[in-house]
């Protein structure tokens, strides 16, 4: 905990503030000018092949607040371990991201801070977020700290630095998380050049208990003669197991634009008006370098259930597997930029990118085939974009990158979105459409592995990926309706033995999801609902409804205080859901174990006095009340037990 604080003070005491890039504001329409020029605070993010800025909104919601701490927020219905920052992926299938090519990050992606995922600010004064989240008594605790620090030294050079610390006692016996990942960045910001750099570093570390041993201590307690006051009493199958995955990322983007000047005008009575920098083509550079590496351990006795794992490869007492991968990444392209002229209504940019890869497995003492010790490979790519962000009535944004050499060789990736505005009673009804072509070659460690409990060696074909899918949005009545089919063709996942799997014929996944929100005055009933249907369950099982329902009371007392009290509740139906191997940090299929049917509900009382956000909640209100016994979070893992959680947040911003 020293360490943590240790950078926590540098995080409050580094100083200064930041500011967003020109060419984004200085293009803009003249009100939109004026708008920017008065905001005190704002935050962006990059795309991050080219480093094009995008507003990302502040963290500094009210609203739900107390959902930061509770894993089964992160979507409508999300398969998880049960404890905090355990490994994790939704259970709506069109949210989930393509396995990275160090795959052991998979689980960990949504606290994973990656160059995409980087939010920069730009404040007028430093400002400090500073948020304690914690639940349960001494010996299960869940502590999660969080900081984030912004300043600007001047209007173009910004700096700032976060902070996310997990320490999960968990309910269950061995199952505590303890990982910590830190941020930091660095931003210019002028009218001809510009650079952002930012370093993430992030250690994931959690004990494996391998799910527990038997699920009648949970769906049928009266059947077991034991002690079962205490969670930690019910047996599990590992014992003394651990998994620790390390990541680092190292990014620079900058470009330099050549433009022109232009006089403009605030409003019509202005008669001084700004000088203003229009930038017409950009000249972009982007370094990225990231390390991964991946330790799993279990010491002599640690395997309780002895035919938890089908082999033993190296050692028949002890596993002390590891993994590392490296990448190195660099981009040069040309961008002509919209908005520069009156008929230069979209924005267009080529780029080539040299992608040094360098993998590392376990020495293979089975000689299978095409599982080197290290390996090496050069990937180059060529890409480009066509953009319209500008304007109310239409948007669009297309890429395409094509694999030209090196491991992925002929891969092509597309993607497309549009956005559109219908004026309706006064309001607008919003249309987006999206959808994307992929034919990409599989993660290395999907084809070449090897390890204690697990090894294969497999040569892949490359996997096609087509989805289409339509969104309309009614503000005006609190509707969003998404609708959507995804073809998959030699779809890659990971069998009932959990081993490296490719399915060679086809699947569809039809998908509709619905949200809607009511409000009548200080009553507010939110509601979200996802329909899916998966053509093959057996390789990709995935449950027909998921719900999420939310009720609360929404008012001020005294004028000062705000307030949100109410109950929540998630939902999916039963299915054969995915289960998690310790080994390969992955969710594998399985066909014995259901889970689902079960509605897991929270009551909650969320406030905010001024720049303090607080909230306390009752997490698994209705354990043993309602709803049976089969409250699982995966099969063989359970869901905390009822549990009082409380939240802080402060905001140091004056």
């Amino acid at each position: 905990m020293k360490y943590v604080l240790n950078i926590l003070a540098f995080i409050i005491f580094s100083g200064a503030n930041e500011a967003f890039s020109q060419d984004q504001k200085k293009a803009a329409p003249s009100e939109d000018v004026c708008v920017q020029q008065e905001e005190k605070t704002f935050a962006w993010r990059l795309t991050p092949t080219l480093g094009d800025a995008y507003r990302v909104p502040l963290d500094t919601t009210f609203t739900n607040f107390y959902n930061t701490d509770v894993e089964d927020s992160y979507t409508t219905a999300f398969n998880y371990l049960g404890n905090l920052g355990s490994p994790g992926e939704s259970r709506i299938f069109s949210e989930r991201t393509t396995l990275p090519e160090f795959i052991f990050l998979h689980g960990y992606n949504r606290f994973n801070v990656s160059p995409g995922k980087q939010t920069y600010y730009n404040t007028q004064i430093p400002f400090t977020q500073l948020a304690y989240m914690t639940g349960g008594s001494k010996a299960n605790a869940e502590d999660r700290l969080k900081a984030t620090f912004g300043g600007n030294i001047n209007k173009r050079f910004g700096v700032g630095a976060s902070l996310d610390y997990f320490y999960t006692r968990g309910y269950y016996n061995w199952q505590a998380v303890n990982s910590l990942s830190w941020q930091a960045y660095a931003s210019y910001t002028g009218d001809r050049y510009q650079i952002h750099a930012s370093m993430n570093n992030a250690r994931f570390s959690n004990q494996e208990n391998g799910g527990i041993s038997d699920v009648n201590y949970i769906l049928k307690p009266e059947t077991i003669n034991e002690n079962l006051s205490d969670p930690k009493n019910i047996p599990t199958n590992l014992q003394q197991a651990w998994n620790k995955t390390n990541h680092r990322d190292y990014y620079v983007t900058q470009r330099y634009n050549l433009g022109f000047e232009r006089h403009e005008y605030m409003n019509e009575e202005d008669s001084v008006g700004i000088q203003e920098f229009i930038p017409v083509t950009s000249f972009i550079h982007t370094f990225h370098l990231s390390t991964d590496s991946r330790r799993f351990r279990i010491n002599e006795g640690g395997v309780i259930t002895k035919d938890f794992f089908a082999n033993n490869f190296i050692n028949d007492t002890f596993t002390n597997d590891s993994i590392s991968y490296w990448s190195m990444k660099n981009s040069l392209g040309i961008a002509l930029n919209e908005g520069f002229h009156k008929y230069a209504k979209f924005g267009l940019a080529g780029y080539v990118t040299l992608e040094n890869r360098k993998y590392t497995n376990m020495v293979d003492s089975l000689d299978l085939n095409y599982i080197k010790r290290s390996e090496s490979t050069n990937v180059f790519w060529v890409g480009g974009e066509l953009t319209k962000t500008k304007g109310s009535i239409l948007t669009y944004r297309a890429d395409a990158k094509f694999g030209l050499s090196g491991y992925n060789l002929g891969d092509l990736d597309i993607n497309g979105e549009l956005q559109t505005k219908i004026p309706l009673f006064g309001d607008s009804l919003i249309v987006r459409a999206n959808g994307y072509f992929r034919n990409a070659e599989p993660s290395y460690y999907m084809n070449h592995y090897f390890s204690n409990h697990f090894a294969w060696s497999n040569n892949f074909d490359k996997e096609k990926r087509v989805k289409v899918q339509g969104e309309l949005a009614i503000p005006i009545t609190r509707t969003n309706l998404k609708a959507g089919v995804e073809n998959l063709t030699n779809y890659l996942y990971f069998n009932n033995a959990g081993n490296a799997a490719q399915h060679s014929g086809n699947i569809q996944v039809l998908s509709a999801a619905l949200q809607q929100n009511f409000k009548f005055g200080v009553f507010n009933w939110n509601n979200s609902v996802v329909y899916q249907k998966s053509s093959n369950q057996v390789v990709l099982p995935l449950p027909d409804l998921s719900v999420y329902s939310q009720m609360y009371l929404d008012f001020r007392i005294a004028r000062v205080l705000h307030t949100q009290i109410g109950f929540d509740c998630h939902y999916f139906t039963k299915y054969y859901s995915p289960v998690y191997q310790p080994a390969t940090q992955m969710f594998h299929t399985q066909s014995s174990t259901e889970v689902g049917n079960y509605p897991l509900m929270n009551v909650f009382a969320n406030m905010q006095l001024k720049r303090v956000r607080f909230y306390v909640m009752m997490y698994h209100v209705n354990k043993g009340l309602f709803g049976s016994n089969d409250y699982f979070a995966a099969p063989n893992y359970p869901l905390n037990p009822r549990v009082f959680k409380f939240g802080l947040s402060i905001d140091f911003s004056n």
